[in-house]
């Protein structure tokens, strides 16, 4: 999960529960009695997506070959059957799964637009793919929120 430094001493472990039960596409709706309501908002879930798809994704079917040579295990199949790389999700290179996957982390409500070193520790959590954390920053480099942010809180030059 990202850093917690802003978050009040208390609320530290709230706040981890809430990141993994977004990472399970669910979320926590305020009720009309008051109350907090979990939310399923996945029509179907990526991580379930992620699972089914890594066999459509020549990279990671050769690796998921080289599993039982590994010296050093990096890459390991559990028995669900699904590849990971030190316990996270290898994302497929198809169907634009790892480009739908950086929006949801990007613009989540408790985050919202996060930086990309942020973002990148959030999905890193549950996701892994070569280049994620370049694909990460050129995707935050893109958003025009962050762009504006980042342009108003910088300091002209020669005035202090």
């Amino acid at each position: 999960m990202g850093n917690l430094a802003h978050v009040e001493a208390e609320k530290k472990e709230l706040a981890r529960e809430i990141h993994q039960l977004a990472c399970l596409w669910v979320r926590l709706v305020n009720s009309y009695d008051g109350g907090v309501v979990l939310q399923n908002t996945a029509k179907s879930s990526p991580i379930a997506e992620v699972k089914e798809r890594q066999y459509e994704d020549p990279e990671l079917v050769k690796l998921r070959e080289r599993v039982p040579q590994q010296k050093k295990p990096l890459l390991d199949l559990k028995e669900d059957g699904v590849l990971r790389y030190r316990g996270h999700l290898c994302v497929p290179d198809v169907a634009g799964l790892r480009d739908r996957i950086m929006p949801e982390s990007h613009y989540l409500w408790y985050s919202i637009h996060s930086r990309s070193m942020k973002m990148y520790y959030d999905i890193k959590d549950v996701y892994w793919w070569n280049d994620m954390k370049k694909n990460i920053a050129a995707f935050v480099a893109q958003c025009p929120s962050c762009q504006q942010v980042k342009v108003e809180q910088q300091k002209p030059r020669g005035l202090m």
